[in-house]
């Protein structure tokens, strides 16, 4: 089995305005992704609004996804769950549909143990399956909990079609001891696009590659940036490199915004961030689906700024994406209108 490698891109889902899923959105952004020679695609992640998907929609955009990528891109679905269960079903679905890669995001809420993920989650699902090959996912700021490098290795020993870790843990202790445990072709892929280069290049991890959220937006950038990283010819793209750290850092990012009652910290997760980028771009997804809703104002203020300089500092580098959706404005052009859909109005 072939090991995970370059970038993979996780795809936002697109929304009408009454929240149906918008086909014709969706597959412009395909058509995108496979221009830009991505390695493949990741349907029904965090950032594709998973918890809100129905089994048939999660049906329809598997079938849809597969039928419109070219062959040489790959798909892994997102198939985690906090019950096995329904990871099972999910799995199982896939299959047969032809999916052969499929992601498993750590159990949320319920919270097992690294012992219990290992024995009663990942273990099960890769005996049942060993035909599939399978990438473990590690973001504990939303999980709660995390499998630990020992009983990935402890997985893989028994399973090898465990062929790779998303590490967004956002801790490079977590990427080294992976790596000291599980040498090559074991894959670890970055779930943060911000470090993504830093781990590919830091012989302790050698990550092999991002799973990215920035690539939704400018996948041409974030596939030179990796290779170029990948090939050990840092040189060539320090210009996309720096881009891509900064862009990074606003996919999910800390924000103070005053109340009434005094200030508050609050941390802006993705996907509403890089959805609220494409409506400042003047090629809106649509909304997010509730519980996830809008930026406040000094977030989405920061994301404004942050969007405008950086087209401003590298002109050509949403020039793809626009073309693909028919081409727009300015991302200034667009800033009133955007701010009107994806930011509240007060706190």
């Amino acid at each position: 089995m072939r090991p995970f490698r370059a970038t993979y891109t996780a795809l936002i889902t697109p929304f009408s305005e009454t929240g149906e899923i918008d086909w014709v959105r969706y597959d412009t952004l395909l058509d995108a992704q496979a221009a830009a020679r991505v390695a493949g695609v990741v349907v029904g992640g965090t950032t594709g609004e998973s918890p809100t998907i129905s089994r048939a929609e999660f049906d329809r955009l598997v079938r849809r996804t597969a039928d419109r990528l070219p062959s040489g891109i790959e798909l892994i679905v997102g198939a985690g769950r906090s019950s096995i269960a329904e990871a099972r079903d999910l799995v199982d679905r896939a299959v047969d549909q032809g999916v052969g890669s499929i992601m498993l995001v750590d159990p949320a809420y319920n919270a097992p143990s690294s012992a219990e993920i290992r024995r009663e989650y990942l273990g099960p699902l890769l005996r049942r399956f060993p035909e599939v090959r399978f990438l473990a996912y590690v973001v504990p700021g939303r999980t709660g909990t995390r499998i630990l490098p020992e009983d990935l290795a402890l997985a893989h020993r028994d399973a090898p079609n465990l062929l790779g870790v998303k590490d967004a843990t956002g801790e490079d202790a977590y990427g080294i001891r992976a790596r000291a445990l599980l040498p090559p072709p074991f894959s670890i892929l970055a779930g943060d696009d911000g470090r993504a280069v830093d781990m590919v290049r830091d012989p302790r991890i050698r990550a092999d590659g991002v799973v990215s959220v920035v690539a939704n937006l400018a996948p041409n950038l974030v596939v030179r940036a990796i290779q170029s990283s990948l090939e050990g010819r840092p040189g060539d793209s320090a210009g996309e490199v720096e881009l891509l750290r900064r862009l990074g850092g606003w996919v999910s990012f800390a924000s103070r915004e005053p109340t009434p009652f005094g200030p508050v910290e609050l941390k802006i997760r993705n996907p509403v961030p890089i959805k609220a980028a494409f409506a400042l771009l003047g090629i809106p997804q649509g909304p997010c689906r509730p519980p996830l809703g809008r930026l406040p104002p000094v977030a989405f203020a920061r994301l404004a700024e942050e969007l405008q300089r950086a087209e401003a500092e590298s002109p050509e580098l949403f020039e793809e994406i626009r073309s693909a959706f028919g081409g727009s404005p300015s991302a200034t052009a667009c800033t009133e209108r955007a701010r009107e859909a994806w930011a509240y109005a007060e706190y």
